[in-house]
This record gives structure tokens, C-alpha cells and sequence, in this order.
């Protein structure tokens, strides 16, 4: 008697979950098209590329630098002297490029994680303001879902829910 007043309770918590999970409001949201799509996520990847840029091109000066001083080091008309001095020169500016240039990736992963961070902030704000405005139980990332109903998407409102929030772009 015992386990069937087990089973029986188990069963009718297990139906009532089911009736609440039934009833619970779903939206499904592609968080890749809202960072592409978005002013905010289109503001991260100008600054984001603006600074890669710039670094870039700082790289390229130095490489610019680093092929003359080869170039010079190899003419025939300048001394054993010279060219040694030359090729000190050339190794010592190889070795600040190699500095100069791994601190550079290092500052562009500092930034994008940084800027990747705030933004996720961001839309996990906008995302809740969103699902309790609507009603919503649950969101869940596009991504993960194996299928989803045209009618539980709300990345577009996302999207204009973002822009609203954050207009400067």
C-alpha cells in the first residue's frame, strides 16, 4: 500500500510539472545574429576591428623597419664592421617586434573578452527586462535547441529591444 501512495504522488507531482511546464511561456533567441544584427554588438566589432587596425599597422611598420635593416646588412659596398652592427641592430628590433607583437595579441584577447563581457552583461539585462515584460518562463539560445516553432522566436525583438537600450551605436 505503501508504494503505490509513493507512486502515486510521484505521479501526480510528475503530471502537475508537466502541466506547469506546458503552460510556461518559451522564446528561443539567436545570440550570434543579435551581437551581429545589434547597434551595441555593430559598436564592438567597429572598436574591435579599429584596434586591430591599429596594431596591424603598427606591426607592419615594424616589419617594414626589420626588412630594411636585412636589406641593408646584405649590400656588398659596406663593411664586415657595418653589417655586424647592422645585424645586431636586426636582431634586436626582432626581438622587440616578437615582444611588441605577442603583446598585441594578448591586449586584443584583453579587449574582446573585456568588450564581449560587458556585452553579454548587457544582453542578459535586456533579455530578462524582455521575458518579464512578455511573460516569458524560459529563453533559451538557438544554438542549443534541436528544433523550435517559428513562433517561439524573439531574437528580431531582441534585436529592436537592444537597439532601444542601447541606441548610441
Amino acid at each position: 500500500m505503501r508504494k503505490f501512495t509513493t507512486l502515486l504522488a510521484a505521479a501526480a507531482f510528475t503530471l502537475t510539472g508537466l502541466s506547469l511546464f506546458a503552460q510556461a511561456k518559451i522564446a528561443v533567441v539567436d545570440t550570434m545574429r543579435v551581437a551581429n544584427d545589434c547597434k551595441e554588438g555593430k559598436k564592438i566589432q567597429s572598436v574591435l576591428k579599429a584596434f586591430h587596425d591599429q596594431k596591424q599597422s603598427e606591426i607592419t611598420a615594424k616589419e617594414t623597419a626589420l626588412k630594411a635593416l636585412e636589406e641593408q646588412a646584405k649590400d656588398p659596398k659596406i663593411s664586415e664592421e657595418r653589417k655586424d652592427e647592422l645585424r645586431t641592430q636586426f636582431n634586436n628590433k626582432l626581438y622587440e617586434y616578437q615582444a611588441f607583437a605577442k603583446a598585441s595579441q594578448d591586449e586584443m584577447e584583453a579587449k574582446t573578452q573585456k568588450l564581449q563581457g560587458e556585452f553579454q552583461e548587457k544582453l542578459a539585462r535586456v533579455i530578462q527586462s524582455y521575458a518579464e515584460a512578455k511573460g516569458v518562463s524560459l529563453v533559451v539560445e538557438k544554438g542549443i535547441c534541436l528544433y523550435n516553432a517559428d513562433t517561439l522566436e524573439a531574437t528580431a525583438d531582441i534585436v529592436a529591444a537592444m537597439n532601444q537600450a542601447y541606441p548610441g551605436a
